[in-house]
């Protein structure tokens, strides 16, 4: 199961195309059990996704799964990272992650503390705080320069129909041969691949032309938009884990019956590759 669930939405009113706001807890619960159910092993969360982790942990059902984590955007002079971990065990109240990412890879390349902050993450990785430890990146030119500087175990980067930066630079290969884990997200780009043309703002209608070529990439393939989207990390055996997002037990069900029919298509998708980072990259969409 190469499925991996993503908490952003249990502690925020998270996604482009999320109608329902933040979670509740009970429908958390369901979700988790779910995902228990299917043989979904790792939960991705972070300090920045609201009361996620405390919300994880008051369920108690943390002991289940591996638990990914990352550590929130520094301030200039803060290199101490201990604290954000101490406070991430506190509240999903386990003893140990099974990994622990820096969210802001800034923190990693422009900061003069960049060393040492990463030396401090290496000890909490040797005190048995965390397992596996690395950074969370949006381009290829991030990924070069921590890939070049610090020894890590896991990247997590943004990987989907449009955005196939890493397949096209020969990221995932090269990860792979290095023996880091590599954890993909953005595969429904906060779902826009699955929302109606007329439900898009202003901003997204220069590319409706391209978000049309994938939903006539599924009709041709007699397939839906939703396995299609999740098709294309199916097909690459270099990627270990898929993060996806849902708001209630029916999505998640929906997106493992997705996954399953996914694994069985073979076409060729990277015709359907774009390079421009105002679409694939959230953070220059408008602000709500």
């Amino acid at each position: 199961m190469k499925l991996a669930l993503g908490s952003a939405q249990f502690g925020l009113d998270y996604g482009i195309s999320n109608q329902q706001g933040q979670v509740d807890r009970q429908e958390v619960l369901r979700i988790l059990q779910l995902a228990q159910q299917q043989k979904i092993t790792l939960l991705d969360t972070a300090a920045v996704y609201g009361d996620s982790e405390k919300i994880l942990g008051h369920l108690g059902l943390c002991e289940k799964f591996a638990l990914v984590s990352k550590i929130p955007a520094l301030s200039a002079q803060e290199k101490d990272v201990a604290v954000y971990i101490e406070n991430s065990l506190k509240n999903l109240q386990i003893t140990q992650l099974e990994a622990v990412l820096f969210h802001r890879v800034d923190d990693l390349i422009s900061s003069p503390l960049k060393k040492v902050r990463f030396d401090n993450l290496i000890t909490q990785k040797q005190q048995g705080m965390v397992k596996k430890i690395g950074v969370s990146v949006y381009t290829p030119q991030q990924l070069d320069y921590c890939f070049n500087h610090y020894p890590l175990d896991i990247v997590q980067l943004p990987f989907n129909l449009l955005d196939q930066r890493f397949l096209q630079t020969g990221w995932l290969d090269k990860l792979k041969k290095s023996a880091i884990e590599i954890h993909c997200r953005s595969l429904f780009l906060q779902g826009l691949f699955l929302m109606e043309s007329t439900q898009l703002a202003d901003y997204f209608h220069p590319y409706l032309p391209v978000l049309a070529k994938i939903s006539q990439k599924a009709q041709t393939l007699n397939t839906s938009v939703l396995s299609l989207a999740l098709a294309l990390a199916c097909q690459q055996s270099t990627i270990d884990k898929m993060i996806v997002g849902c708001c209630n037990k029916a999505q998640l069900q929906e997106i493992i019956t997705a996954y399953q029919q996914a694994k069985k298509i073979s076409a060729d998708l990277t015709d359907l590759a774009y390079d421009d980072e105002q679409l694939l990259l959230p953070s220059f969409w408008p602000q709500g």
